[in-house]
């Protein structure tokens, strides 16, 4: 069996090539919506890669085609898209092909499977561009390495697969979607929609046993979590409905933007329409908050979601109000109804770390109780304090205490390890003094960091990231004592850092609490994922 490499020009006609090489010139959401994607991101140029042994796709051939009365082929074809014409690289010089070829504007690979109703196969496109004025935020995404016929490419975003029903359903393909950006980023083991299948159906139950093979129709919220709990995560659950009242946007959105900040993929349940979906990233605005609230979501539109029935990168507004302002073709529909993270979604499912005890809105919470309590009992003690060597920097301090009391600060919250947290500190602006006072803790291996802006606050530079006036750093390896989960403080002017140690406990103290005061501080630019 021989691999042949075929080069061809997309042109003036690219949607009609690529149905034809997707699809078989049949034409579905999913199809549709990832041509329309690669289009948008400039392809123009294409290698189809024939045959292609794909790990997933003959994961489902064992476990189900095989056996299968119909003769199903075993292997599958690859489409490569870039943005300029690679004919000529394909006869070059071996040794440097793979440069090459990512110098003509690699774009990503989509695994086209030799199944009618569901083709698409493993696929990783780039993230959409900005559009409208809005900023993306590529959170759940990896770098893959791609291997063609011994050149090594590398693309990043978020995977995408479509659900073909004889093996799996939206629930699987959603819970595949979100392992193989953490197994590709973090070096977690690897599982195929079959093996996702295979932990969640084990052991069976009457609710899966009414299809053949068992977990063919999808799986509910307990499948779900055995699943993720198999594969080694520790999966993060939570219900946002009672009945048949739902809970607003904002409760919503800002539980999931705090784990997409995290870098995390969440899976998102859409009670409405009975469906399960990847959330991937966030488009906010580059200007202030759109809303009232004290959490990150006041910035947002729209949730970035992997939808394997409607296609990659679709945008599920927060609320209704948010429809107009974004791109119409991306928006996420059902029977001409545009849905809503306020009126459809219901479930979410996190694939945390192991070692991660304590929840993001756990975490938030401790923030938030520790802020206020300082500027109630120290907000004018410390800007005294202060005073006594810059009236500028006790200024500053009371202007941010009122902002506490007013409840007119928004809080970001998002999980990190304790060396990325050091080095986008150590890479910050500021100064040395301060850095020398945070740099220099015992931390645990995950932490919790909430950035403090103002609601006003904008991006720093385009696309980057928004103004802060400090950050607070909460142990996420602990869910005893909120009072002794807060590790680190730096508000303006002031860094506060606590101690751990057995010598505490036993004067029956859980930490010492130790600040610093700084003549110089000032905004500067918070975190984010580029």
């Amino acid at each position: 069996m021989r691999l042949t490499l075929s080069a061809l020009s997309l042109g003036g006609n690219g949607a009609q090539l690529l149905r034809k090489l997707i699809g078989d010139n049949r034409s579905n959401p999913a199809v549709d919506a990832l041509i329309a994607h690669a289009l948008e991101l400039g392809a123009r140029f294409a290698i189809v890669e024939d045959p292609y042994i794909d790990l997933d796709y003959s994961a489902d051939y064992q476990m189900f085609y095989a056996g299968a009365f119909k003769a199903y082929p075993r292997h599958t074809r690859r489409l490569h898209l870039f943005r300029d014409d690679v004919t000529q690289v394909l006869e070059g010089d071996f040794t440097n092909q793979g440069a090459a070829l990512e110098a003509h504007g690699y774009l990503g690979f989509a695994v086209i499977r030799p199944i009618a109703l569901g083709p698409i196969g493993r696929t990783v496109l780039q993230f959409p561009a900005p559009d409208d004025g809005l900023v993306v935020r590529r959170a759940s995404r990896a770098d893959f390495r791609v291997h063609l016929a011994g050149a090594e490419m590398t693309v990043q975003g978020a995977p995408y697969i479509q659900q073909e029903s004889k093996v799996g359903a939206c629930t699987q393909a959603a819970i595949w979607m979100a392992s193989l950006a953490v197994h590709t980023r973090h070096r977690s083991p690897r599982f195929t929609v079959a093996d996702i299948t295979a932990l969640a159906v084990t052991p069976s139950d009457q609710t899966l046993s009414r299809a053949l093979p068992a977990g063919s129709d999808g799986l509910n919220p307990a499948h779900m979590i055995r699943a993720l709990r198999g594969m080694g995560h520790q999966p993060l659950f939570d219900y946002f409905r009672n009945g048949d009242s739902g809970r607003p946007a904002d409760f919503t959105a800002s539980r999931v933007l705090r784990y997409l900040d995290s870098g995390l993929p969440v899976i998102l349940l859409m009670d409405d329409i009975n469906h399960a979906v990847t959330a991937v990233g966030y488009v906010e605005t580059p200007g202030a908050a759109l809303t009232k609230g004290q959490t990150y979501d006041v910035f947002a539109r729209a949730l970035l979601v992997n939808d394997d029935q409607r296609g990659p990168y679709r945008l599920l507004p927060l609320r209704q109000a948010d429809i107009e302002h974004l791109p119409p073709h991306r928006l996420m529909m059902d029977e001409g109804r545009v849905l809503t993270v306020e009126g459809s979604v219901s479930h979410m499912f996190v694939p945390l770390p192991r070692r991660v005890y304590l929840s993001a809105e756990r975490a938030d919470i401790v923030v938030g109780d520790f802020l206020r309590r300082q500027a109630a009992e120290l907000g004018e003690k410390i800007p005294d304090i202060l005073a006594e060597s810059s009236l500028e920097a006790a200024a500053s301090a009371r202007r941010f205490y009122a902002a506490v009391r007013n409840d007119n600060l928004v809080q970001r919250t998002y999980l990190t390890s304790a060396a990325r947290y050091r080095h986008h500190l150590a890479q910050g602006g500021l100064g040395m003094d301060i850095k020398s006072q945070l740099l220099s803790r015992t931390l645990p291996h995950y932490v919790w960091v909430t950035e403090v802006m103002e609601s006003s606050s904008t991006l720093a530079e385009p696309g980057g990231p928004r103004t802060i006036l400090g950050h607070l750093v909460v142990n996420a390896t602990s869910n005893s004592d909120p009072d002794s989960d807060l590790l680190m403080a730096h508000t303006p002017h002031v860094v506060i850092h606590r101690d751990i140690d057995v010598a505490d406990h036993e004067q029956g103290r859980d930490f010492t609490e130790k600040a610093a005061f700084f003549d110089h501080d000032g905004p500067y630019p918070g975190r984010v994922r580029r």
